[in-house]
This record gives C-alpha cells, sequence and structure tokens, in this order.
C-alpha cells in the first residue's frame, strides 16, 4: 500500500514538471504544502488514533502472546 502511494505521488509530480502548460503552478509554495500537510493530517490522525485506541483496549491474540 505504502508503495502505491509513492509511486501515485512520483506520478502526480513527474507530470507536473512535464506537462508544464497544462498546470499553473503559480500557487505552488511554502503556503501550498502547509495546507496540503494540514488536510492530509487532519484526515489521517483520527483513523489511525482510533485504531489506536482499538488496539490498546483490545489487542490481537499475537499481542497478547508476545507480551
Amino acid at each position: 500500500m505504502f508503495l502505491i502511494q509513492i509511486a501515485t505521488a512520483v506520478v502526480y509530480f513527474m507530470s507536473i514538471v512535464l506537462l508544464k502548460e497544462y498546470f499553473d503552478t503559480s500557487y505552488i509554495d511554502h503556503v501550498f504544502f502547509t495546507k496540503i500537510g494540514a488536510i492530509t493530517l487532519l484526515t489521517w490522525a483520527p483513523l489511525h488514533f482510533l485504531y489506536w485506541i482499538s488496539e490498546v483496549c483490545d489487542p490481537s491474540e499475537h499481542k497478547k502472546i508476545m507480551e
């Protein structure tokens, strides 16, 4: 899954570099990346926090045995 995300990002950024006439890159600056990072964090963090809570409250059999 992680490799697919990396490949998607590479293809996206390479398309921006190679197809400059189709993309308006004037808005891409540090504020743009800050906003993208904030949106990603706001969508990613709650799901992983809930996953962590469920693992703490009800660990898998494998984790119980390993402890």
